[in-house]
């Protein structure tokens, strides 16, 4: 299914789209799809719930989806009470190449952005702390990917070719991990990111501490769970390097 994107220019004073008022609220947990729901409720929109069913396929919860939807917001975890065999972000990854709006919330953020969110970070415009859930960072946050979408990102979703050095290598929930510093970022803190996320662009890759790599990272971001990374290779030697920021 594919939604069609609507200029935000053609939003209302309200801040309301014509045509497009429904608010997806998806959530295994339905006291707090409901607190979400008010919330899309008091910023005059139309909450539509996706609480219940047991979706295996993330195409067949798509479909679940009214077409005049103006975004959607998912909670990461959905498989507690069985609503989905995957991650609110494998959603979300997949409803930003279909063009639909979508924020992320957590209630682990640093936990999850570590490893099973940053894995697709470069999809998630948003990623909310379920605390700070409310109506002012529903729309905030929609319409940020609304613009994403439209191909104006933030300055600190801004992708830039960037040094990327390895620094540790463990695993965490039964995956490999490394830690990487972006010495243009920030030299003196570590992000942590999945080994198979490096394995997507060089293929059978083995870490060492040490290595450096070439990526595109949004080094604008300000915390480390904003950060994503694509389009890794392997860097030359140091005095071959040129123009990397």
């Amino acid at each position: 299914m594919t939604v069609k994107l609507v200029n935000t220019s053609e939003e209302s004073s309200e801040g309301q789209t014509s045509g497009n008022n429904k608010i997806v609220i998806i959530d295994d947990d339905k006291d707090l799809a409901q607190t979400a729901c008010w919330e899309v409720e008091a910023a005059d929109y139309e909450a539509f719930p996706i609480v219940e069913g047991s979706f295996n396929s993330i195409d067949d919860l798509i479909l679940e989806i009214p077409k005049d939807v103006y975004g959607v917001l998912c909670d990461h975890r959905l498989s507690k009470s069985g609503l989905a065999s995957f991650y609110g972000s494998d959603l979300v990854a997949a409803l930003y190449e279909q063009k639909i709006p979508a924020l992320l919330e957590t209630q682990f953020y640093d936990m999850d952005s570590d490893v099973s969110i940053r894995k697709h970070r470069h999809k998630i415009p948003v990623l909310l702390d379920r605390d700070s859930v409310n109506s002012s960072t529903i729309l905030t946050g929609l319409q940020t990917c609304w613009l994403e979408l439209n191909g104006t990102f933030t300055s600190g979703r801004k992708p830039y070719r960037n040094i990327v050095r390895l620094v540790d290598i463990s695993e965490e929930s039964n995956e490999d991990v490394v830690d990487v510093i972006i010495p243009s970022w920030n030299p003196r803190r570590a992000a942590r990111l999945p080994l198979s996320l490096i394995r997507e662009w060089i293929l059978n890759f083995e870490p060492k501490i040490g290595t450096r790599l070439i990526a595109n990272v949004n080094s604008g971001a300000e915390k480390p769970e904003d950060l994503y990374f694509t389009d890794f290779e392997i860097a030359p030697e140091p005095e071959e390097i040129n123009g990397i920021s």
